[in-house]
């Protein structure tokens, strides 16, 4: 079978959480031909893969399901390992710096591009490098630095590329940062600003991009990773996953979400989707194509996500609505028509209340409960009227517990304390029905699911050195949920993947403590001791 990583049966003895209701705890599972054949008592299994299967024993250990990660830009964070990396910069200095070692150090490269998971909070200055700053660096080739999906930095060639100067109009859906003469800064906010820029830089090498997949795919095994969910891929893209999959090279099982391209031709865009042949669901256990995905609005730390009442420190302004309503309610129609899944990013109150406004619209004339439309992110005070309709249309949240650890400190100093505690409210979407995947975000946000788990249960900030939102705390089971079987259902995958039982896949993870039972605040220092894809040991072992 294409993919296939199944070893001998054998037998995982330890302390196992299986996320299955009829039978939560057992001390061993069985496994044969890369799926679970038996849970239970060590008898009970070996009567079910006999006497000679391998036996992987890790004692006091605790074993779980594979860990989902149910937003993870996996494939960019592989590939920004090979770019200019200014995650750990802590001043414009320091980029400028950077940028300019690297593009020394790589003189046949025709543009010097960053990593998308760097942040200006963390930058001395609070600012972004002005294009006069990295032409300091590199002035004889174009310098792109895209930063979380939302904003880009670009020096003057990069800008002259693209043909953006101060007669460009402002784009539909982004924004052109200017100075006080009207001239273009290098800064460029949401994909219609940035997107003319980043279109023009040459891609990786498919076998580059297929080695650093394959290179991050073994650091993800080692968080405990055996699944994920990449969204907002190009065709280009995902063909470096179909790459892995035809050599049998996945290590992670993947859920990929194509990007909806909005540009300035909507209706382009709308028939291309209309030629695609395969829809949601269509692939294997290592490959399978997930719902379509739409940025709706921009993020929190940009003052562009679009919110319900303007920015304290931008009286005048909501944030950015990325694609218009009426686009954004013909795709969503489309997809109920034509069976496609849909996730929106909508990261701001009334970015909320359109996607949810537009998917009840649709559900009167096309049923969507079946297809699972999603939030994506979903984090800044969505409503009471909000998770209800959200329950009602079985629309699901995928949810990043550490993009709150890791923004709440700007978003406090913006919002206040009590706001951002009530953001990411993942108590009151499970409480309300609504099934949530845990997720990362990565590259914007730490891939470790532990982590996540960790902040998910304490909602602890260490900038902060304080809790915030406890009320908004979730139990460790309600957490370790939140990236098995919650993460599987988003997947169309809960039949197979998030529990450890007969017929599930032989996904699982051996860690050195119990999560459900630790000290919560211990929880992100627990050790993976191994992971397991298909029955076969991709991390690890037991010590």
């Amino acid at each position: 079978m294409r993919g296939d990583l199944t070893g001998a049966p054998s037998m995982v003895t330890g302390h196992v959480l299986t996320m299955d209701p009829s039978r939560p705890r057992a001390e061993a599972l069985g496994i044969k031909d890369g799926r679970v054949v038996a849970v239970g008592s060590r008898a009970e299994v070996t009567a079910a893969v006999g006497a000679n299967a391998e036996h992987h024993d890790f004692g006091t250990a605790t074993i779980i399901p594979g860990l989902i990660d149910s937003h993870n830009h996996m494939l960019w964070t592989a590939m920004q390992r090979r770019l200019v990396d200014l995650t750990e910069c802590r001043s414009v200095d320091e980029i400028v710096a950077q940028v300019k070692a690297f593009a020394d150090t790589h003189p046949d490269l025709q543009w010097i591009v960053s990593g998308a998971g760097w942040h200006v909070e963390s930058l001395r200055e609070r600012r972004y490098p002005t294009r006069q700053e990295l032409d300091s660096a590199c002035p004889d080739r174009p310098v792109y630095l895209p930063r979380v999906g939302h904003a880009a930095v670009a020096n003057t060639a990069a800008l002259k590329r693209a043909g953006i100067d101060r007669n460009t109009p402002e784009p539909e859906g982004g924004r052109i940062v200017r100075d006080s003469a009207g001239d273009p800064t290098g800064v460029l906010l949401e994909p219609p600003a940035f997107n003319p820029v980043g279109d023009l830089v040459p891609p990786m090498a498919l076998a580059d991009r297929a080695e650093a997949l394959v290179e991050m795919q073994a650091l993800y095994n080692a968080a405990g990773i055996t699944g994920v969910i990449d969204p907002g891929l190009t065709a280009d893209e995902m063909s470096v996953y179909q790459s892995l999959w035809a050599r049998d090279a996945l290590t992670v099982r993947t859920v990929a979400m194509p990007l909806a391209q909005i540009d300035d031709d909507p209706e382009r865009m709308l028939a291309k989707i209309r030629t695609w042949g395969p829809r949601t669901r269509f692939g294997d256990a290592w490959l399978k194509l997930g719902g379509i995905k739409l940025f709706l609005d921009g993020g929190a730390s940009l003052n562009t996500a679009l919110m319900r009442e303007p920015y304290p420190d931008e009286s005048c302004q909501c944030g950015i609505q990325v694609t218009h309503s009426t686009t954004f309610h013909r795709l969503a129609e489309l997809c109920a028509e034509t069976g496609w899944s849909l996730g929106v990013h909508a990261v701001g109150g009334k970015a909320i209340d359109i996607a949810l406004e537009v998917f009840a619209d649709v559900h009167e004339r096309h049923p969507i409960n079946d297809l699972r439309f999603s939030l994506i992110h979903a984090y800044l005070w969505p409503t009471k009227e909000n998770m209800e309709t959200a329950r009602r249309l079985d629309v699901g949240v995928a949810t990043q517990a550490a993009m709150q650890y890791q923004f709440a400190p700007l978003l406090t100093r913006r919002f206040g304390k009590d706001m951002m505690g009530a953001a990411t409210p993942v108590k009151s979407w499970l409480d309300g029905g609504v099934i949530v995947g845990g997720g990362s975000d990565s590259p914007i946000t730490p891939y470790q699911p532990l982590l996540g788990m960790w902040h998910a249960v304490t909602r602890y900030v260490d900038d902060l050195g304080e809790v915030v939102g406890a009320e908004e705390a979730v139990t460790p089971e309600q957490a370790l949920a939140m990236y098995t079987t919650g993460a599987a259902w988003l997947a169309f995958s809960e039949h197979e993947k998030g529990r450890l039982s007969p017929g599930f896949l032989g996904d699982w993870v051996a860690l050195s403590d119990d999560p459900t039972t630790i000290d919560p605040m211990a929880i992100r220092d627990i050790d993976v001791l191994a992971t397991a894809v298909g029955g076969r040991i991709v991390h690890g072992g037991p010590r």
